[in-house]
């Protein structure tokens, strides 16, 4: 699809558009450690990744620093307790964070799951929070921002597929580097066929209305995986077609580099409505497909 392809890491910006905010606001604003501030983040992901969906929007809502700042030691604390590191003359309660999660939480509960939490916010640190708040990339979307004409990207950052039929999981997950692949998938039309005993000529094209469709950035979620992780374009399409019927125009994929595995990309409903069903109220949606997550999230597209 023309004009459909991005950079990949201008995608991946655009998803995490609200935690680059809250980003900017603590070091900048707040003056806190750029490096200590990636990892609380990547802890407050993780936290939206085992279903306390719509923390950081949550903690960003607030207008006082002194809120924020009593979320950040918190979140600090945590980290603290992962790493093994006590501070004597702290408790373990966590009122605000438990406040916001609307359920018990205290320092305790890095204690009995702490391998679960590191793997888990390391991973996003390693996989996320190491991208979308790299200076440089930052920068580079700004300016591409700022000069639209200068900026159309080809399909090299991500590429459509439309596929009508499964494709095979092994090659899938390693043609990382192979050429860009378009395939159609099969639009749900209505034939019209004349009756039986009627006068209409049975040889002429069948009529299939057309159906009016939103425009594709409305009808568009950014979808993200772990890298590692791994899952194949024909399991996200059979996937959501299972789940919310016929429901997927395009699945657009990042080309990732040769030895890597995709990381996020990029899906187009058929109909505008299926977002609403796919996030459920939810600021993000959380998947497990083949033991395997995807998190997906309203599409944002770049004004120019």
């Amino acid at each position: 699809m023309a004009g459909s392809s991005r950079d990949p890491h201008e995608l991946m910006l655009l998803f995490h558009t609200q935690e680059r905010d809250l980003y900017c606001r603590l070091v900048r604003q707040l003056g806190q450690n750029p490096e200590r501030m990636k990892q609380v983040i990547a802890l407050w992901l993780w936290f939206e990744s085992i279903d306390h969906y719509e923390f950081i929007q949550r903690v960003s809502s607030y207008k006082g620093d002194d809120v924020i700042l009593g979320f950040v030691r918190e979140a600090e604390a945590c980290l603290d307790r992962l790493m093994d590191q006590r501070e004597q003359t702290r408790g373990d309660e966590l009122p605000l964070t438990s406040y916001l999660i609307a359920e018990k939480m205290d320092l305790r509960f890095f204690e009995s799951h702490r391998d679960e939490a590191i793997k888990g916010v390391r991973s996003i640190f390693d996989n996320v929070c190491q991208i979308i708040f790299d200076d440089v990339l930052v920068e580079r979307a700004a300016e591409a921002a700022n000069h639209p004409d200068d900026h159309h990207l080809s399909t090299s950052g991500l590429h459509d597929i439309k596929q009508p039929a499964r494709e095979g999981s092994s090659q899938e997950e390693g043609s990382a580097s192979s050429a860009a692949v378009a395939v159609s998938l099969p639009a749900q039309t209505h034939t019209v066929l004349p009756p039986r005993g009627s006068t209409l000529n049975p040889m002429a094209l069948p009529w299939s209305p057309e159906i009016n469709r939103s425009p594709e950035d409305l009808r568009s979620m950014f979808i993200t995986f772990s890298r590692g992780y791994p899952i194949s374009r024909a399991d996200i399409v059979e996937f959501f077609n299972e789940r919310y019927g016929r429901c997927l125009e395009t699945v657009m994929m990042e080309r990732a580099s040769p030895g890597q595995q995709p990381m996020y990309g990029r899906l187009v409903f058929r109909n505008a409505s299926t977002i609403a069903r796919v996030l459920n109220g939810q600021r993000t949606a959380k998947f497990l497909i083949n033991g395997r997550h995807l998190w997906a999230r309203m599409y944002t597209p770049r004004r120019g």
